[in-house]
C-alpha cells in the first residue's frame, strides 16, 4: 500500500518593513547625491546652488539607513562581523563596504565644497559658529586662488567617484532581489533599474521639500528668491521625467510578469487585483506617479510652490508603497499552496521606524542650521547694516 505524507511547509516573510524602509532611505540618499552632482560633476551651472544641500541630505540619510538593518537583526550587536567575513559571492557582503565607502566619500566631498565657507566663517563670524567653522577648517584656511582651484579639482574628482558609488549603494539592493529565482516578482533584470529610477523620483521629491523649507528658514536671505524658485521649477521638471521613466519601466515589468509564466501571472494579479492592489494602484501608481506627473507636467501648476510641494510629498508616499509592495509582497506569493504568506508588522519595528524618522529630522535640522549650506552671513556686515538703518525704515534684519 502506498502511503502519502502531506507536509504544511510555511515560508515566512523574512524581510519586513524595516528592510523596506532601509531601501527607501538608501534610494533617497542616492537620488539626492546624483542631483547634487549635476552642477559640480556634469557642469550644469544652474544646479550648482543645490549641490551642497543634496550632499548634506545624502550623508544624513546614510547615517540613519543602516540602523534599520541593525535593528532588524536578532543579534544587532554582531553587525560588525560583516566587516571581517567577506564573501566574494554575496552582494550583501559587498554592500557592507559600499555603505562605508560611499558616506566617507560624501563627507570629504562636502568638506571641500564648504572649506571656503568654513575659512570665511572663522574670520568673520563670532561665537559658537565661529569656533565650529574654525575647527572644521582643520587648519586649512588658505583662500588664495590656487587653494580654491585645488578645492575645485577635489570636488570634481570626489563627485565623479561618488556618482557610481551612490548608484551602486542602491542598485545592489535591486540586484539582491533580482537574484532570488524563487520569487517571481523579484526575479527580473529590470529590478535594479526600477529601484534606481524610483530612487531618483523620491530623492528629487525630498530635495524639493528640503530646499523649500531650508531656504525659507536657514538661508541668509530667509526667503525663496526668484532665482531659487526658478531652480525649484527646473528640479520639479526633472522629477517629471524621472516619473516618466519609472512608469515606463514599471509597465514593461508588468507586461513581462503578466504574460510570462504562472508564477509571474500570480505576482501581477496580487498587485493588480489582489491584496496589494489598493497599495499598488491607489498609492504607488495613483498618488505616487500619476498626480505628481500631472502637477509637474503643466507649467502653470509647476510654478506653484504649494503644488510642487504636494507632488513631492506624494512621490515619497508612492515610493514607500513601492518598497513595501515589492519587498514584502514579493515574499507573500506562496512557493507552495494557494494562500498568501501572512505578514504582520511587529510593534517594536514600528517603534524603531518612528525613532529613526525623528532622528533623521533632527540630523537634517542641525546640519542646515549650523553648516554653511547656503553660504555665510557675516556677523560684522549684518551688524553694520543694522546700525545704518534709519529708525523708521521698518526693515528688520534676522540673525542666524
Amino acid at each position: 500500500m502506498e502511503i502519502t505524507y502531506l507536509a504544511n511547509v510555511e515560508h515566512p516573510v523574512q524581510l519586513g518593513y524595516l528592510i523596506s524602509i532601509y531601501f527607501f532611505y538608501t534610494g533617497l540618499s542616492a537620488g539626492s547625491f546624483v542631483l547634487s552632482s549635476l552642477g559640480t560633476v556634469f557642469g550644469i551651472q544652474k544646479y550648482k546652488p543645490i549641490a551642497k544641500a543634496g550632499v548634506v541630505m545624502a550623508i544624513a540619510l546614510l547615517a540613519v539607513a543602516p540602523l534599520h538593518l541593525i535593528a532588524d537583526l536578532e543579534q544587532p550587536a554582531r553587525f560588525y562581523t560583516l566587516f571581517f567575513r567577506l564573501n566574494p559571492t554575496s552582494a550583501i557582503s559587498y554592500g557592507t563596504f559600499l555603505l562605508t565607502l560611499y558616506p566617507l566619500t560624501c563627507i570629504f566631498y562636502l568638506w571641500f565644497m564648504m572649506r571656503k565657507d568654513f575659512a570665511l566663517g572663522a574670520q568673520k563670524l563670532t561665537g559658537f559658529r565661529q569656533a565650529l567653522y574654525s575647527f572644521l577648517t582643520f587648519g586649512k584656511k588658505d583662500l588664495s586662488p590656487d587653494a580654491l582651484a585645488r578645492d575645485q579639482k577635489w570636488i570634481k574628482g570626489l563627485g565623479t567617484l561618488g556618482v557610481p558609488l551612490a548608484l551602486s549603494v542602491h542598485g545592489y539592493t535591486g540586484f539582491i532581489l533580482a537574484n532570488m529565482q524563487a520569487r517571481a516578482l523579484w526575479h527580473t533584470g529590470l529590478m535594479p533599474l526600477i529601484f534606481l529610477m524610483s530612487a531618483m523620483v523620491s530623492g528629487t521629491g525630498l530635495l524639493i521639500l528640503i530646499l523649500i523649507l531650508t531656504q525659507r528658514y536657514f538661508s541668509p536671505e530667509r526667503a525663496l528668491t526668484p532665482r531659487r524658485k526658478a531652480v525649484l521649477q527646473d528640479v520639479a521638471r526633472l522629477m517629471m521625467w524621472f516619473i516618466v521613466v519609472d512608469g515606463v519601466l514599471m509597465a514593461i515589468n508588468f507586461i513581462i510578469l503578466y504574460f510570462g509564466n504562472a508564477a509571474g501571472y500570480a505576482a501581477a494579479e496580487m498587485l493588480l487585483g489582489g491584496s496589494h492592489s489598493t497599495m499598488f494602484l491607489g498609492v504607488e501608481i495613483g498618488l505616487g506617479l500619476v498626480i505628481p506627473f500631472v502637477i509637474t507636467f503643466w507649467s502653470k501648476t509647476r510654478k506653484s510652490l504649494g503644488l510642487i510641494s504636494l507632488a513631492s510629498l506624494l512621490t515619497l508616499l508612492g515610493v514607500i508603497a513601492m518598497r513595501i509592495n515589492f519587498v514584502v509582497g514579493g515574499q507573500q506569493i506562496p512557493l507552495s499552496g494557494n494562500a498568501l504568506n501572512p505578514y504582520h508588522v511587529e510593534p517594536r519595528h514600528l517603534m524603531f521606524l518612528g525613532c529613526f524618522a525623528v532622528l533623521e529630522v533632527v540630523i537634517l535640522y542641525l546640519a542646515f542650521k549650523f553648516l554653511p549650506v547656503y553660504g555665510i552671513e557675516p556677523e560684522k556686515e549684518r551688524t553694520s547694516v543694522e546700525h545704518h538703518l534709519p529708525p523708521s525704515s521698518g526693515v528688520s534684519v534676522r540673525s542666524n
